[in-house]
């Protein structure tokens, strides 16, 4: 007997209000050099975060998403954690994405060969968190 399973839309918005909505968003930039991975702990993570020469940690709040019909998926709005460098400038390999107070990261994107910002130089990173079945 062939079944069909469907995640509600208010669900999905419920979901994503609990987790996402009014939490703030931090990206920062590590060098990952122990091997450590989306499962390692915020705590490792921040153990390698990259330091100096104009590197500030991203973050903003979260604010209110909607339920995008076409996409079939709750979407929260877009947010650019941009980074510039001064000085000596800094390189990383690692971007991690995590809800402040969370132990484990969201997500993490990791950049091969390294990124290098030089003095005056900036990365902008584009995050959308969705909410999806």
């Amino acid at each position: 007997m062939a079944q069909t399973v469907s995640v509600s839309q208010k669900e999905l918005q419920r979901v994503a209000e609990l987790a996402y909505e009014g939490e703030t968003l931090k990206v920062m930039l590590c060098n990952n050099t122990a091997s450590l991975t989306a499962q390692s702990s915020v705590a490792s993570w921040q153990g390698t975060e990259i330091s100096g020469n104009g590197y500030v940690r991203a973050s903003g709040l979260i604010g209110v998403g909607s339920y995008d019909t076409l996409a079939g998926y709750y979407t929260l709005p877009e947010f650019f954690a941009e980074f510039s460098a001064t000085g000596a400038g800094y390189t990383y390999n690692t971007v991690v994405i995590y809800i402040n107070g969370a132990p484990y990261p969201h997500s993490i994107i990791q950049e091969s060969p390294n990124i290098v910002l030089s003095a005056g130089q900036q990365q902008t990173y584009s995050i959308t968190l969705i909410s999806d079945d």
